[in-house]
């Protein structure tokens, strides 16, 4: 047991990540990349859930960082007690998922510190969750972000529209009136 420990500080406690707003396009039809890291095609995420579509038309992203930001302009619509996810409906009527690692709910919340809550109004490229990386790697869980609209019926299309290594704020979906 280590000092830290002893004092009752948790990793997220000692490590404080950088919090300020990420720089966003003004297209109000698209979903941002809610962290800076490599997309991964939504049927190749390793959760059953978000590969077969039940959870809405999204991607995920391997983060290279641990703050995850508002990927639309909005308010809370949703918040959960382990604090690893947000539904935020976005000004555009998008119901839109923010989930920070795959089966990250067996952390129960530890590792993770929610910046905004259910009813709060939240900007595109607005911190909203962070969350300790190597603490889901040292128990063996995948830290994936995935970010998804769980109403795609409501526009004629939603679209995948990133390549490459993504920014956060970068524009990753587009929803198609």
């Amino acid at each position: 047991m280590g000092l830290f420990d002893k004092l009752g500080l948790s990793l997220m406690e000692r490590v404080r990540p950088t919090l300020k707003p990420v720089p966003t396009p003004e297209d109000p039809q698209a979903v941002l990349a809610p962290v800076t890291g490599r997309p991964i095609a939504l049927r190749e995420v390793a959760d059953p859930a978000f590969a077969e579509g039940m959870l809405g038309v999204g991607v995920g992203i391997a983060p290279a960082g641990d703050v995850a930001y508002a990927p639309v302009s909005g308010v809370v619509a949703a918040d959960v007690k382990t604090c690893h996810a947000l539904l935020i409906r976005s000004e555009c009527g998008a119901e839109v998922l923010l989930h920070v690692g795959l089966d990250s709910v067996k952390l129960r919340g530890e590792g993770f510190r929610q910046l905004v809550r259910k009813g709060d109004a939240v900007r595109a490229g607005q911190p909203v969750l962070s969350f300790d990386r190597a603490l889901m790697a040292e128990r063996g869980l995948d830290d994936t972000v995935v970010v998804t609209v769980t109403n795609p019926g409501d526009f004629a299309r939603v679209e995948v529209c990133c390549e490459g290594d993504v920014a956060a704020g970068a524009a990753v979906l587009r929803c198609v009136s």
